[in-house]
This record gives structure tokens, C-alpha cells and sequence, in this order.
């Protein structure tokens, strides 16, 4: 579902589907929920196309979030990749990012700073 909606946005927004591109929104689609760090997406990409720059998928992601397709964070000193572009909380723990919903918290979190909550990282122990 996030693939055809990406290509469907990409297209309506008139930018090429590139290889690389299309490489992306695949990548993205199939380990998009593992919460991945650029470098793992990057790694992936250069399995097909050796040349790719960090900054051209860099630029490329920047793209997808300005289309509202996705968020980035950062853990770790990594900058990761988060699909779900709906206000909730992940649940970090042992590295692993667990998307977690809950819309009372979301809203308490809003009452509290008086600002639209976007993402809210939660470290477990």
C-alpha cells in the first residue's frame, strides 16, 4: 500500500521514476517498518547500483518527506526512516523500533506543549 501510494504521489508531482528511485520506494516498502537507518537502506540500493551517492538517496528521501511519505529520526547517531506519518509513539528498545499508537497519550503530549505531536521516541530499558 505505502508503494503505490509513493509512486502515485511521485508521478502526480511530476517527478521521473527513476530506477534508483523506483529501487527506493521498494526498498522502503519491504523493510520500511524495521525502522531502517539510511546507511541500511543506502546498502541495499548498492546491491543494484553500486554508484549511488549518499547525498543522491539523501536528496531522494528528502523528497518522499517533503511528499509526506515518511518522517526521519535519529537513534543512535543514525538517522533513521519512519513510514507511519500518523501521530504515535515508538518504543525503542535493544534497537529495535516498535511502532506503538496511542491517541490519549499523542493528545496529553499536545495538551502538555501546546504543539502538534508529530513522533514521540520512547527509550526502554
Amino acid at each position: 500500500m505505502w508503494k503505490k501510494n509513493a509512486l502515485k504521489r511521485l508521478k502526480e508531482k511530476g517527478y521521473k521514476l527513476t530506477p534508483q528511485r523506483l529501487k527506493l520506494v521498494e526498498i522502503l516498502d519491504r523493510i520500511g517498518s524495521e525502522h531502517p537507518s539510511l546507511k541500511e537502506v543506502l546498502d541495499e540500493i548498492r546491491e543494484e547500483f553500486p554508484t549511488v551517492s549518499f547525498s543522491t538517496l539523501y536528496s531522494n528521501v528528502l523528497t518522499l518527506k517533503e511528499l509526506g511519505l515518511l518522517e526521519l529520526f535519529s537513534l543512535d547517531g543514525e538517522t533513521r526512516v519512519e513510514l507511519n506519518t500518523e501521530p504515535h509513539i515508538n518504543l525503542i528498545s535493544g534497537g529495535k523500533v516498535i511502532d506503538f499508537n496511542d491517541p490519549e497519550i499523542i493528545e496529553r503530549i499536545r495538551e502538555k506543549t501546546g504543539r502538534k505531536v508529530k513522533l514521540v521516541n520512547v527509550i526502554l530499558d
